[in-house]
């Protein structure tokens, strides 16, 4: 017989999980710095600008590289 999960238990595990996806702490995003190679971050994941199209600020903590990606 399995042990399910209680309400609070649930609750605290997609709360957790809400205040790291809703981080607006620099986060590293899988693309490479075209100065040195290394992961850069999206300096803040949570702000997209409104250009056509999208784009969010990111950054190198390597080199200092920034620029912008597109969403």
């Amino acid at each position: 017989m399995s042990k399910l999960k209680s309400l609070s238990e649930s609750n605290a595990e997609v709360s957790q999980i809400r205040s790291t996806l809703n981080s607006n702490e620099p986060r590293l995003n899988g693309i490479e710095c075209p100065k040195c190679g290394k992961e850069l971050l999206d300096s803040e994941p949570m702000c997209i600008l409104t250009s056509n199209p999208p784009q969010k600020r990111t950054h190198c903590s390597n080199c200092l590289y920034t620029g912008y990606r597109f969403c």
